[in-house]
């Protein structure tokens, strides 16, 4: 599986026209079966993130001498864009990451990789089968396996509790212990919360008061229970005043940035964020569970795998390599690092015990056992840059949290 959280307008039209053609890598290799070099491009919002996929670079080359590894990066908010440029420049690297909830944008730049699983006995069933289902496509083609999932939850800074005398929050919270708690942590220029426009921010208060945000595959956020659970969260901002406002620049990772500077107690990701909040934090991090409307809490979920891109002139040697860096060493190693709650079932305590964090596995847990899988339809990418840009207007209250909906599903909703 932040994911983390700036998305970036796909040129979804563009890639897949480009497929009907053939893309082709620049990765190179003889065609004797002697050494090949590979070009694998992944997401990274730090360099501690970078330096956890070179580490799995050099594990490839170490149980395949003849493959070589070349990592490179962009920031998650560029990432996908990075994608489909180089689809439509003919310079797609081999190795591609791919997030579930990226599947109807880009999933057609990926090749189907359960023909490949025999040739390694690679074993499927060693993963999470949610995020495993969720790296297929419609026909149930393979196109990554995937090396991380989590819920979404909730990251708070201990510190800012333990000075305010408040009790840390606990998995099943309620939404009103939530706003007690925010109200009290704001003080002194400091915050309670902070939330943006982005779908994940505010989709688990639409799902916890029984809403969807789909109908009829596309979709659907005018609907009450869309409404009501985007507009509570722009509340705490425009009416609680519990949070601060947005930037108008509608940045990316502004609400971790926000939190990881001091300036928020709490905030919402993944556990993907975890190496990044340790490793640029000076305060104790804890996890809980998205607050709970009438003892409710769902959030949704997110996971990220790696694929063969569609046109890879060495789609053998490129399968061989994701084998190891999503193989159970690999796994346990990310686990160790804190890179992401593996998708690979039997490492999954390894990051409990690595994370050290007050709350995780039962948050973890206990958001695990009512999660919503988090569907998309196409045009998620662009419905999520959308929210971003246009959300800074319900939180700044120059709009209704409906009249920025309407906007938005007027240009994805059909």
């Amino acid at each position: 599986m932040k994911i983390n959280r700036g998305v970036a307008l796909v040129a979804t039209t563009a890639a897949v026209a480009l497929l009907a053609s053939g893309c082709s890598s620049s990765d190179s290799g003889s065609a004797d079966g002697g050494d090949v070099e590979l070009r694998w491009i992944m997401s990274a919002d730090s360099q501690a993130e970078v330096d956890v996929w070179e580490h799995l670079a050099d594990m490839v080359h170490e149980q395949y001498p003849e493959i070589t590894v070349n990592f490179e990066s962009a920031p998650f908010k560029d990432y996908y864009n990075k994608l489909t440029t180089q689809a439509a420049s003919n310079d797609l690297a081999c190795i591609a990451g791919l997030q579930a909830q990226r599947v109807p944008d880009v999933g057609s730049l990926f090749t189907d990789l359960e023909p490949s699983f025999e040739s390694t006995d690679f074993d499927i069933a060693d993963y999470a089968p949610s995020i495993v289902e969720g790296l297929q496509n419609d026909d149930g083609e393979q196109l990554a396996v995937p090396y991380d999932l989590g819920p979404y939850v909730l990251y708070y800074n201990k510190d800012m509790f333990d000075a305010a005398g408040l009790p840390v929050p606990t998995p099943g919270w309620s939404k009103e212990e939530f706003l007690s708690a925010a109200k009290t942590l704001t003080t002194d220029g400091k915050y309670g919360f902070a939330a943006d426009g982005t779908p994940d921010t505010w989709l688990p208060y639409v799902l916890s008061i029984g809403g969807d945000y789909i109908a009829d595959g596309k979709p659907d956020l005018t609907n009450d229970k869309v409404v009501e659970g985007f507009t509570w969260v722009t509340d705490l901002v425009t009416k609680e005043q519990v949070a601060p406002a947005p930037p108008a620049t509608g940045a990316s990772n502004w609400t971790a940035d926000q939190w990881r500077s001091g300036n928020v107690a709490m905030y919402v990701d993944g556990p993907w964020q975890l190496i990044n909040a340790k490793a640029n934090v000076d305060f104790t991090v804890g996890l809980a569970t998205v607050p709970a409307t009438d003892g409710t809490s769902i959030t949704t979920m997110s996971g990220t795998g790696f694929g063969v891109t569609q046109g890879c002139d060495h789609p053998e040697e490129a399968w061989k390599a994701i084998s190891v860096i999503i193989g159970a060493d690999a796994q346990k190693y990310i686990a160790d690092a804190g890179r992401g709650f593996p998708a690979y079932l039997d490492a999954q305590e390894n990051w409990y015990t690595t994370a050290g964090v007050d709350g995780a596995q039962e948050a973890i847990e206990t958001a695990l056992s009512t999660v919503n899988v988090y569907r998309t339809t196409p045009k998620w990418n662009q419905l999520s840059a959308l929210m971003l840009q246009y959300g800074v207007e319900a939180f700044s209250g120059a709009k209704t949290p409906a009249e920025v909906l309407e906007q938005v599903q007027s240009q994805v909703g059909n």
